[in-house]
């Protein structure tokens, strides 16, 4: 996987800890990989037992449990993504179960979104057990058993392409990232040979068709650049190529994940560059992606303003969600330097790249990403607060993935980096645990790999010579507290800092990041 994914990220720094500390490589046992998580009980291959043909009903949910899931779904999923067509899918499950074995052959893609939504459904609103999978994961198991060969199936676009979405997004909530990147490409090829990214201005289409078009473009493209962020990929399509128009009274939240999925895909594409390697512009593109983040803050502000002071309302998911996109954004572009200032720390580095580290352009970035994090955990921390935390989506745990590896990466650079260190750890810890006690496999061993980067970095600093590092309280503070309201001041940061000097600086290859 390419650098700018979280996972890739966050194995390097465990890498290059564990290697100083042992001096060997880091053995691959009890680390997380995306086939190890979940066993589905079958291998891909359809026998005559799971033909269409021989229906059993035995692990469909009753008529007024099915409703009470999809709404689960909708709650959960609404308000991100255009999973299912509500008005038509109900109607359809109304007549479904009237007569279900000869509805689901007579429309043998609808019943299977039927048992993808109810998989998700279950997921969301099953209690957790002690069990090794999530609940609902027998009815994926089917749904894919009665996938049709879509090579010879003569399907409605529109609903390949959601049945396609829905699959995507399932397999991503069980760390199956390949597979699920996969799956949205086919959704985007298809959506690409139906001409959803164009206009599609023609008088013999239809207002309303063409509406859903866009909304399902947009979910589409969402998702894609995402799940490309997520496995450092490159888009699947470029910018240039797209000039469909946002549907008609789609909501800020749409615009706004559509703005935010854009600078994640220049990120990978400029702070990342080719190769997955950091480049001797890094500074130049970092600087544009903060502008365009500020930019964007203006909108996720004005529309979802949100507040962790203790009188606050509530946060909804929705603005939850598009925050802790925008401040991983922020995250992300500004990490490198995190693992430049660490890894330079370990080794003894050069005096100029010191001097370097230590300008005040480079500390302001390592605040704001500083900064990113702790509003993360607030964010995260007022969810759990309200019994909103999600542990099957897994947004919630990305995020606290890449905050809390970060917060750890600051503390070993420097003290003064992060004030109260052990604060924002432990509630890390305590969110990623409620998630495991909700039946999270992932967050089980997500935490047991951050605990071991922190295991590595306190053993390092406590037997290392101080020397070797930096010296001095060189680091202004943050002036972050845990009572400060979840606003962001990034936008203005970032501007004061666009015409520095010090943001001129190169480095060269032997002092970036490979």
């Amino acid at each position: 996987m390419g650098t700018s994914s979280n996972w890739s990220f966050g194995r390097r720094v465990l890498a290059m800890t564990h290697e100083r500390l042992t001096g060997e490589e880091l053995p691959p046992d009890n680390l997380l990989f995306h086939d190890d998580v979940y066993d589905f009980g079958w291998n891909g291959v359809r026998s005559q037992a799971s033909s269409p043909d021989n229906f059993d009903d035995s692990m469909l949910p009753t008529p007024d449990f099915a409703v009470y899931l999809i709404n689960a779904v909708k709650f959960h999923c609404g308000g991100l993504f255009y999973l299912y067509d509500e008005d038509s899918f109900m109607n359809r499950m109304s007549r479904f179960h009237e007569n279900p074995s000869e509805f689901s052959q007579r429309f043998p893609l609808w019943y299977v979104q039927y048992l993808l939504l109810l998989a998700f459904g279950k997921a969301f609103a099953t209690p957790a057990v002690k069990s090794r999978w999530p609940a609902g994961i027998e009815l994926f198991t089917q749904a894919m058993k009665e996938m049709p060969d879509l090579t010879f199936f003569d399907a409605d676009p529109l609903e390949l392409i959601q049945v396609l979405c829905c699959k995507a997004l399932y397999l991503q909530c069980l760390n199956r990232r390949s597979p699920a990147h996969r799956t949205i490409g086919n959704a985007l090829r298809l959506a690409l040979e139906n001409g959803l990214h164009t206009e599609m201005y023609s008088p013999l289409l239809d207002a309303d068709y063409v509406r859903k078009c866009q909304i399902m473009w947009w979910n589409i493209y969402i998702l894609e650049r995402q799940m490309s962020s997520l496995q450092g990929i490159p888009a699947g399509i470029p910018e240039e190529c797209i000039s469909t128009p946002f549907p008609p009274l789609a909501g800020s939240a749409l615009k706004i994940q559509v703005n935010l999925s854009q600078i994640l895909s220049k990120i990978d594409q400029t702070v990342y560059g080719a190769e997955g390697k950091i480049g001797s512009r890094y500074l130049e593109a970092t600087r544009s992606v903060l502008r365009d983040i500020a930019g964007v803050a203006e909108q996720v502000n004005s529309a979802f303003n949100i507040q962790t002071k203790k009188a606050f309302k509530g946060i909804s998911r929705v603005a939850a969600h598009i925050h802790l996109l925008q401040h991983q954004c922020i995250i992300m572009s500004t990490r490198p330097l995190l693992y430049i200032f660490l890894q330079a720390k370990l080794d003894r580095a050069d005096n100029q790249l010191m001097r370097w580290l230590q300008s005040e352009s480079i500390t302001g970035l390592l605040n704001i990403c500083v900064e990113s994090s702790q509003q993360i955990i607030r964010i995260l921390w007022c969810l759990l607060d309200q019994g909103l935390l999600e542990t099957f989506l897994p947004f919630d745990l990305d995020a606290a993935f890449s905050s809390t590896i970060a917060i750890l990466m600051s503390k070993a650079t420097h003290s003064s980096l992060v004030q109260d260190h052990s604060h924002w750890i432990d509630r890390a810890y305590t969110i990623i645990s409620e998630m495991s006690s909700r039946g999270s496999v992932i967050a089980v061993m997500i935490k047991g790999e951050l605990k071991r980067v922190d295991s590595n970095l306190q053993q390092l600093l406590s037997s290392g010579d101080e020397s070797a590092g930096l010296t001095g309280d060189i680091f202004q503070e943050s002036g972050c507290s845990d009572e400060a309201p979840v606003e962001d001041s990034q936008g203005d940061f970032a501007s004061s800092m666009f015409n520095s000097s010090d943001l001129q600086y190169e480095l060269s290859a032997e002092q970036l990041i490979s």
